[in-house]
Order: C-alpha cells, then sequence, then structure tokens
C-alpha cells in the first residue's frame, strides 16, 4: 500500500473499513501474511517473525496509513529514547511551581498552558527564565533541575539524586532545583 505524500492530508478510511481489513489479517494463514507483508513492505518479510508478528507489523502500517502514522513530537520521544544512556523527558503540568534557590534567592516559577509564570510575566521557555535569573544562557530545564547533567564518564543516574525534588502543587514530586548544581559540594 503506497503512503501518502509528506504534507497532504490523508484521506481517512472509516473506522469499519479498517476494522474488517485487520479482521482479515488476523484471519490470513502464515503464507498469506508473508505475501501481505510483501505487499505492504515491497521487501521479504524476516524469516524469524512469526504469524502473530507478521500480523501486528501489517495492522500497523494498516492503521498508520489510515491515521497519518505518529505525531511528530511523539515520533521525536521515541527517536530520542533509542539512543544509549537516553532518559524520558519531565512533564511538569500547569499548575505547578517550579521552584530554583540561585544565589540565595528563591525563584518559584508557575507553569501555565501558555508558558511559564515567573515575576508577573509569562516566558515561553525555562531557558528564558533561567538567563534572567542568572545573566548567561541556560539550558532552562537543566537549570530547574528537570534534566541531569551529562557528565563526561559518567552516567546519567550517577549524576542524579536518588531523591525525587519537590513541588508546591503537592502529590508528585518532579520539579524542584536546590541551588546546588549537579556534581558540585557547593
Amino acid at each position: 500500500m503506497a503512503r501518502p505524500a509528506k504534507g497532504t492530508q490523508p484521506a481517512i478510511a472509516p473506522a469499519d473499513a479498517i476494522e474488517e481489513k485487520i479482521a482479515r489479517i488476523a484471519a490470513m494463514n502464515i503464507d498469506e501474511l508473508r505475501r501481505a507483508w510483501q505487499e505492504t513492505f515491497q521487501s521479504q518479510p524476516p524469516a524469524a517473525f512469526s504469524k502473530d508478528l507478521l500480523a501486528r507489523a501489517i495492522c500497523y502500517r494498516v492503521q498508520e496509513d489510515a491515521f497519518d502514522g505518529l505525531a511528530a513530537a511523539t515520533a521525536r520521544q521515541l527517536r530520542s529514547l533509542s539512543k544509549p544512556g537516553a532518559e524520558p523527558p519531565r512533564r511538569v503540568k500547569p499548575g505547578s511551581i517550579i521552584v530554583r534557590e540561585h544565589r540565595g534567592v528563591l525563584h518559584e516559577v508557575l507553569v501555565t498552558s501558555d508558558g511559564f509564570f515567573w515575576r508577573g510575566k509569562t516566558y515561553d521557555s525555562l531557558s528564558m527564565i533561567a538567563k534572567m535569573i542568572t545573566g548567561v544562557s541556560w539550558n532552562g530545564p537543566r537549570f530547574f533541575g528537570l534534566r541531569a547533567k551529562r557528565e563526561a564518564g559518567a552516567s546519567v543516574a550517577s549524576a542524579v539524586s536518588t531523591e525525587p525534588p519537590l513541588t508546591r502543587s503537592g502529590g508528585r514530586r518532579s520539579s524542584v532545583a536546590t541551588g546546588r548544581r549537579f556534581g558540585s559540594a557547593q
């Protein structure tokens, strides 16, 4: 089955038609699945794939073609997680307050649906706020303790404290740094 060109809007098939096609694929024997694989992917199916795995991959492609694949953000996240030593990004929900002490001053940033609210103004990124606080360019999520600093020769796990940071929003601890930089003994 040919994939739509990038940038074009797919013609979304009715859900019933997709369900029908998936049901037909599920009912196929191994030889029929191998032929369907060749038609779908224009290549020979891997010899080690079982009937179930062939069917799943073909059904996935049917759905991907019908609904235009993964969202760009999801595809990006999956690619980043496939890198060695990658840590999943932390998501901070609107309403959370991120707290960071820098040079004896406590800075509180409210996460909103429009960005980050700090000192009476909304900013698009944490990096902008980190630069305002420090006077130099910082990776905002790293400055606020949402991302570990990668040190040469050290794993990400050893660079991050095992104690999760606190938030003022209660519940999950996800977003406070203490004013100390990772790996330093200030």
